[in-house]
């Protein structure tokens, strides 16, 4: 099959994709506020007052007094009553959103410290502003291009690799940057599933992660085991791959980083810091909309937005779009009307967004680049072969 018929393929799946979870998503979500009632079928309007009666204005204008005890009850117990996206904005609390906010932006600067910490393992000396800049410009493009995360990612490995002649290595450093960020929120979602009780929602996905766990494991190992690095090493089929002489020059920036351990540890814990950061925006988001969040079930919280951001990572619709309102329709369930669980996904994303502007001001003024470029003659000089006898050693 043709490349660009393998690429519109892939297209019309995501977008496929896409289309079927929003589609389940807004089931159930509506504009008005609903009263289901256990005789006299269903009340829609505005509920002007949620206590004890309820009371909630109908269309006509009239405020309809119900009592707790005439209206119907899910399977779970709870009442039917669900607020509707008019009632979910307008009830939310504008204060605590601009408060997640503040808490999202700073994300960025620990990030891109981060990054200048891996870079630096790899013997390329770049400033924390160029990183700040780099870093503002690939969150903004995660957010607001088709491609989703893969166009920060190729849009920072390109530019990065214009501040020094060691490109293949600062390519392979955004990789790896990618790849601790993924593997550090897949180990965290694989702990809080195996602690979660058994009848909790996220204990079906306990066998999911501890498979993917276990696969991630041993292709470590091998990855790392002697006797298998010498005998693809010598392969001569795999000598004839494309660009196999980058590859090496990417397998050696890999052991070099696991080298460092140091800074392994430290980018890892860093990661897990600002997926913590981000989790605690996320929360308060929830708390704004007014679902039933609270101090008693902020970990619960953090782990089933833990499990939409591991969703959002996932090959798929852009930014996850749709399979990552469906994910919090199913684990939000029990603290929020449909209504609400949409406006609060909805909600993260426009809080992402606000916080990746700045990116806009570098992309848009060519700040990224580099002031200076290095020569043709450097880039060639500074890269010699690599000999095997160092592709092999551990």
């Amino acid at each position: 099959m043709p490349k660009p018929v393998r690429k519109r393929l892939f297209d019309v799946i995501r977008l496929g994709i896409c289309a079927i979870a929003l589609w389940l998503v807004v089931r159930g979500v509506t504009l008005n506020d609903h009263v289901g009632l256990i005789v006299g079928g269903e009340l829609i309007g505005e509920i002007v007052s949620d206590g004890d009666p309820i009371e909630i204005r109908l269309s006509d204008g009239v405020v309809r007094q119900v009592p707790r005890t005439d209206i119907a009850q899910d399977a779970d117990g709870a009442s039917r009553v669900s607020f509707g996206l008019k009632s979910a904005w307008r009830n939310s609390r504008k204060g605590l959103l601009l408060l997640a906010v503040c808490i999202y932006f700073p994300v960025l600067f620990p990030q891109a410290l981060r990054f200048r910490w891996m870079l630096a393992v790899q013997d390329i000396s770049l400033g924390y502003w160029d990183c700040v800049k780099l870093s503002a410009a690939g969150n903004f493009l995660n957010f607001t291009t088709p491609l989703g995360s893969n166009a920060g990612d190729v849009f920072k490995a390109y530019f990065v690799s214009l501040h020094t002649d060691r490109k293949t290595e600062a390519v392979a450093t955004v990789i790896l940057d990618r790849l601790i960020g993924l593997g550090s929120l897949l180990f965290v979602v694989a702990g809080i599933t195996v602690l979660s009780p058994q009848g909790s929602r996220l204990a079906v996905l306990r066998p999911y992660m501890l498979g993917l766990i276990a696969l991630g494991v041993v292709a470590g190992a091998l990855y790392f085991l002697l006797t298998w690095r010498r005998w693809w090493a010598g392969s001569a089929l795999l000598s004839r791959v494309p660009m196999f002489d980058q590859l090496k020059r990417m397998d050696r920036a890999t052991r070099t980083l696991a080298g460092h351990m140091p800074t392994l540890i430290a980018a890892v814990l860093i990661t897990i810091a600002l997926q913590a950061l981000a989790l605690l925006a996320y929360f308060v988001v929830a708390v704004s909309l007014g679902l039933d969040a609270h101090a008693g079930n902020v970990l619960e919280y953090f782990a089933y937005f833990y499990t939409g951001v591991l969703v959002q990572a996932l090959p798929g619709p852009p930014q996850g779009l749709g399979t990552v309102e469906l994910t919090y329709r199913y684990f939000f369930a029990p603290f929020g009307s449909a209504s609400q669980i949409v406006c609060m996904a909805f909600a993260i994303r426009i809080m992402v967004l606000i916080c990746a502007l700045p990116g806009l001001l570098v992309t848009a003024t060519g700040a990224y680049r580099p002031r200076t470029a290095p020569t043709q003659d450097e880039t060639v000089n500074s890269n010699p072969p690599i000999p095997k006898h160092n592709l092999i050693a551990s």
